[in-house]
């Protein structure tokens, strides 16, 4: 099943929608607010900024990322302009591309002209910077048994 064949519904409680982009990107927030108040690194790149990127679709679905003086939170509705902006194709691109974590994926989409990019691309860096954090660390023991358990799955199923 493609991620595109979803029906998009507003979610009017924690306002979002079920567009994968915006689940993500949501998700990538909260993970964000956590690191905000745990983690040394993060609190460094957001102490004393303030700036808006905006993540979005040429279809039109567009969230905020929004860092103001060490706090984040998130916007859908796109009431300011964003410091920097990155436009996709598609959910479904933007999904794969983001969840690759590799910064050539966003050259070669942009060489492809599926992803666009204006505004300050010094934030690009940070956003960078922020991915490498936002990934949780593991414990040894549980890589593992995650090891462990794709194995016995690729036995069962021969994939």
């Amino acid at each position: 099943m493609k991620l595109s064949s979803l029906p998009v519904i507003k979610l009017p409680v924690v306002d979002v929608t079920t567009d994968p982009l915006d689940l993500l990107i949501t998700g990538l927030v909260l993970r964000m607010k956590q690191l905000a108040r745990t983690s040394p690194q993060f609190i460094e790149l957001i102490y004393d900024r303030s700036f808006r990127i905006e993540i979005g679709t040429v279809q039109g679905v567009a969230r905020q990322i929004i860092i103001d003086q060490g706090k984040v939170s998130t916007a859908a509705s796109v009431t300011q302009s964003a410091d920097f902006k990155i436009q996709f194709v598609d959910s479904e691109y933007a999904v794969k591309t983001l969840m690759k974590g590799d910064p050539t994926a966003f050259m070669t989409g942009m060489q492809s002209g599926n992803i666009k990019m204006e505004g300050d691309f010094s934030l690009l860096v940070w956003f960078n910077q922020v991915a490498k954090l936002v990934v949780p660390k593991i414990p040894k023991p549980i890589k593992q048994r995650i090891k462990q358990a794709r194995q016995f799955l690729k036995d069962k199923t021969g994939r």
